[in-house]
């Protein structure tokens, strides 16, 4: 027996983000946290934002890391509470979201944050109520926007795990595209490849939920279509929504589970850094090689989704073709960087190949890697 749930309360549109003042009224809020990165301090679109929904004066804030720590959400506690703040709003990247659900777990829960990772059955120990929370992405990528977890860097081995539970569903989300016409091209190719890796990956899965691979396939769909066209012309608005709706679907497939590609970004992003979307990217064609004659039937799928012609040829072709269209977007988008680039070398691939077994991401792998698997995939990369 299999449940699927998909709790989610979704605004979408352009525009949508001036729907803010009445999502926290509805929600009783009165003393919203806003939760934000610096980078949309600097670059005035926070500020628009705020403009738009008319909440200048609340809480911000904004000590938020590209790879969000367990120290960046406990100063965001500290913040929270000093403010007398009544829920959260977290604005921005899955930086932004993530360290936002952070936040509203650890406001009213004790204990160090690996004691709610995944792989301790860390829902088990939500017993606490947590703030309301609005997640607004201003990236069209991470689809944390919609997922029930987060992915944090805890602060005894300075891994990056997964903290996952139905409570830590935002409670709203608003999705405005709009918001995304200003991202940087390379922004643009990272958090976009993002939402595709998620999908495959979700697709490739053995895990048995139908309706988490109608929409992963949908999202490959979306995403493939328009990806390009977001990056060569970041005004295109329909091109920008088809990738928000391609980042929201793969957020909500994380229930059938990812793989290696996945397994292996969490460990480079929490010891060494790096854009995880550009990590999964570059990560991509290597381990849809890796898993090709466990899962071969699924790259017909994917290639069709991919609006690829593979009409009378066999399932080999089939995933040849899909590889080699990846390869391509990858070089389109100019995604080309070289694990060494992060200062990662070969003698550090032992340690981030025992950091990726630890990671839960695998454990939904069609084909179940070993330590040297990853550190093969690893040195593919240097």
């Amino acid at each position: 027996m299999e449940t699927f749930v998909f709790p989610n309360t979704i605004q979408f549109g352009s525009g949508s983000v001036s729907a803010l003042p009445g999502a926290l009224a509805d929600l009783g809020a009165k003393r919203p946290l806003l939760v934000t990165d610096p980078g949309l301090l600097e670059n005035g679109l926070f500020s628009d934002i705020l403009d738009a929904s008319n909440l200048k004066g609340s809480a911000v804030f904004s000590e938020v890391d590209a790879n969000p720590s367990e120290a960046n959400v406990r100063k965001g506690v500290e913040a929270f509470l000093s403010e007398n703040c009544d829920c959260i709003v977290g604005v921005g990247g899955g930086s932004a979201l993530d360290a936002a659900k952070g936040i509203r777990l650890l406001a009213y829960h004790e204990g160090p944050l690996r004691d709610y990772g995944i792989r301790e059955k860390g829902w088990s120990r939500m017993t606490q109520p947590m703030p309301e929370m609005i997640a607004i992405p201003t990236t069209a990528g991470t689809g944390s926007e919609v997922a029930r977890g987060a992915l944090l860097i805890e602060e005894t081995e300075g891994a990056k795990i997964a903290v996952v539970g139905p409570l830590l569903f935002p409670s709203m989300s608003i999705c405005d595209p709009e918001l995304t016409v200003g991202l940087p091209k390379g922004l643009t190719a990272g958090t976009g490849m993002d939402a595709l890796t998620h999908c495959v990956e979700e697709c490739l899965s053995p895990q048995f939920n139908p309706i988490v691979e109608g929409l992963a396939l949908e999202g490959v769909r979306r995403a493939t279509t328009s990806i390009l066209r977001a990056y060569k012309d970041g005004s295109d608005i329909e091109a920008r929504s088809n990738m928000m709706v391609a980042a929201m679907l793969g957020g909500m497939g994380f229930a059938k589970g990812l793989g290696v590609i996945h397994s292996l970004s969490h460990a480079i992003g929490g010891l060494f850094g790096g854009h995880h979307g550009t990590l999964n990217a570059v990560l991509l064609p290597a381990c849809l090689e890796f898993n090709r004659d466990f899962c071969l039937p699924k790259f017909r799928l994917l290639a069709q989704a991919a609006g690829i012609s593979v009409e009378g040829v066999d399932d080999d072709s089939c995933a040849d073709r899909f590889i080699e269209y990846i390869e391509r977007l990858n070089t389109d988008l100019q995604i080309t960087l070289r694990l060494q680039e992060l200062g990662i070398n070969e003698s550090d691939l032992d340690r981030l190949a025992e950091y990726s077994m630890k990671d839960h991401c695998h454990l939904t792998n069609p084909r179940k890697p070993t330590q040297g698997d990853f550190k093969d995939l690893l040195r593919k990369q240097l």
